[in-house]
């Protein structure tokens, strides 16, 4: 049987999550704009709320972030946490906001494709 987004969501630590985190199976960087640096970063994990990033670069400490890639419009978000060269990231419930998440859970699972549609 096929993978599909569903049965890809991996939970992290524990169950204390409000939406299913989706791991990356591949790496996928988006450009962060950060106080008008734009670094590369790579989405490691995502959610509906939030994602987990390795940014190629450092971000002050509560720096807000603009995510942007080709495919969505730039997507404001709030840092979270820090640790490790890793930073959390929480995204409101914007239309933007979910389009990115669609381009980041696309580019970053092995999904396989959808059945033809006859008709």
């Amino acid at each position: 049987m096929g993978k599909t987004a569903a049965s890809l969501a991996k939970k992290a630590n524990s169950n204390r999550r409000e939406w299913p985190r989706y791991t990356a199976e591949k790496d996928f960087s988006l450009a962060a704009s950060i106080d008008g640096t734009v670094i590369s970063c790579t989405i490691l994990d995502v959610s509906l709320g939030g994602a987990k990033l390795r940014l190629d670069g450092e971000a002050p400490e509560g720096a807000d972030i603009e995510l942007s890639h080709p495919e969505s419009d730039p997507v404001n978000c709030a840092q979270v946490w820090r640790r490790d060269g890793e930073i959390g990231i929480e995204f409101d419930f914007s239309e933007d906001s979910l389009g990115l998440i669609s381009v980041c859970l696309r580019n970053m699972l092995e999904l396989d494709p959808l059945p033809a549609v006859n008709g």
